[in-house]
């Protein structure tokens, strides 16, 4: 499917929903805002705390997400993202902690560049200057393609909660092998409208994320076959 039909389909859940997923969102940013500004006043913990406790907040708004285009409301309650996040805390950390071994390597090439980079500056040396250039660009493209390569192992983890952690991660990246610069156009497809937003002093984002999360469900689906949820 190509991005507009992508989008397309996910405008189509979110019909006569979008009410509920921008307030949906907007209850998220006011409560990660009131962590936000109750760690602030502990500055020795504030960015690790913050840190631990954002993930599986993000995740449980995608939860959430899912059940409003799924009309899975019969629990459903704004808050919801609360106690899906953390319900599954383990497995969120799980999960990122298998990306970052999957994006190990490209995060040593992306700072072994910029120690050739400070070398190269310090000793004047402009070939090794040249090297670190090169080396940095490539390892950053090749970074980003990883990332995307493993961004859907959230999704994949709703589906299908007997996978371990490592499994969904591994499955991301037999989903997404050929698909990555698809997904990547996908969200950039977006940048007209987070632009549209700027002028609305933010407030249009309350209905940008939803879409673009949706979007990238429909994606997911699209390229899964249509996996069931298991029970």
């Amino acid at each position: 499917m190509t991005a507009s039909e992508i989008r397309k389909e996910a405008r189509e859940k979110l019909a006569g929903k979008w009410g509920k997923v921008a307030f949906q969102v907007f209850i998220y940013a006011v409560i990660t805002y009131l962590i936000a500004k109750v760690l602030s006043f502990f500055p020795l913990i504030n960015s690790i705390v913050s840190l631990i406790i954002s993930a599986p907040l993000s995740y449980g708004l995608l939860l959430s997400i899912f059940k409003i285009i799924d009309a899975e409301e019969s629990d459903f309650s704004y808050v919801s993202f609360l106690g899906n996040g953390f319900t599954y805390f383990g497995k969120v950390w799980g999960i990122l902690f298998y990306i970052f071994l999957k994006l190990f390597i490209p995060l040593l090439l992306y700072i072994a560049s910029i120690v050739l980079y400070v070398i190269a500056n310090f000793q004047f040396n402009q070939a090794l200057l040249s090297l670190s250039s090169v080396l940095g660009i490539a390892s950053s493209i090749y970074l980003v393609i990883k990332e995307l390569s493993y961004c859907l192992a959230f999704y994949i983890s709703y589906e299908m909660p007997a996978m371990t952690a490592k499994e969904a991660v591994e499955k991301s990246g037999e989903l997404m092998r050929g698909n990555v610069w698809s997904f990547f156009c996908l969200n950039l497809s977006f940048i007209g409208w987070a632009i549209l937003c700027v002028f609305t002093f933010g407030i249009g984002l309350l209905w940008l994320f939803p879409y673009i999360m949706t979007a990238d469900i429909c994606f997911y689906r699209n390229l899964s076959g249509e996996i069931i949820p298991e029970e």
